[in-house]
């Protein structure tokens, strides 16, 4: 690739597509599982305050004051935000829902945790997903635990496809994917075909090894105590798609 392979289409969020085409994938995410990992070893106690950033429509939140915490979630997408504060009302969950941008979050050392899950993290250019790092240390109190959840750079880079296609019924997805080396940046051109209207969000995402956030974590003040491959606390691999790590504010 030449040129800058920095893009972003705020659309890629558009609530409503987003839902439909990964619904089977959101499906097969065990959300009660995931919780109960983050609350072992974040580690979580009663009535901990915690913040999710880039809550989207809001499982992880709802699960979390399901269970008796004081959650706070931010996203930047409008409709997440509106999807994830009826849901709220209809269980009965006393969640903050609140639109924002996490690069420039408000919050100083408010939280017992923060998290940060299915791959929100990476869509800025490098120094502003460093100040959304900054942004989660400040967040914390001192020893707040934090949850990081992105794909792990080796293995996408090992595995990655120019073209995928997510299909329901008429209705595609088509994702047609670049590496740019020299940025680590994943590029996807997408396209939705849905309802006989077809529109394209082209993004991008910042891949990173475990070492570059490792590096990145230690200069805001996080330290990195584990990481894992999958939620099943399995070893971290070129073999596994995913990178959780667990840490701590220094």
């Amino acid at each position: 690739m030449t040129g800058d392979p920095f893009v972003f289409d705020d659309g890629v969020f558009d609530v409503d597509d987003y839902l439909y085409f990964y619904e089977e994938t959101l499906r097969a995410e065990d959300t009660a599982a995931q919780v109960d990992l983050l609350t072992q070893l974040l580690p979580l106690v009663p009535d901990s305050r915690v913040v999710d950033l880039g809550c989207g429509h809001g499982r992880h939140a709802l699960e979390l004051a399901r269970r008796g915490h004081r959650v706070t979630g931010v996203d930047r997408a409008a409709g997440f935000i509106e999807r994830a504060r009826v849901e709220a009302a209809l269980r009965g969950a006393d969640v903050t829902f609140v639109e924002g941008d996490l690069r420039a979050l408000p919050f100083e050392a408010e939280f017992d945790a923060a998290v940060c899950l299915f791959d929100a993290f990476g869509f800025h250019r490098d120094a502003e997903n460093e100040r959304v790092l900054a942004g989660m240390a400040r967040a914390l109190r001192p020893g707040g635990g934090f949850c990081l959840d992105l794909r792990n750079r080796d293995w996408m880079v090992r595995n990655l496809l120019p073209v995928t296609v997510l299909q329901r019924g008429d209705d595609v997805m088509i994702d047609r994917h670049a590496f740019d080396s020299r940025s680590g940046r994943l590029v996807d051109r997408r396209v939705w075909v849905r309802g006989g209207r077809t529109r394209e969000t082209p993004f991008s995402v910042r891949l990173y090894s475990f070492g570059e956030l490792e590096r990145l974590l230690r200069d805001v003040g996080l330290v990195a105590r584990a990481v894992f491959g999958d939620w099943g606390a399995s070893p971290l691999s070129v073999n596994l798609n995913r990178m959780v790590i667990f840490g701590a504010k220094a």
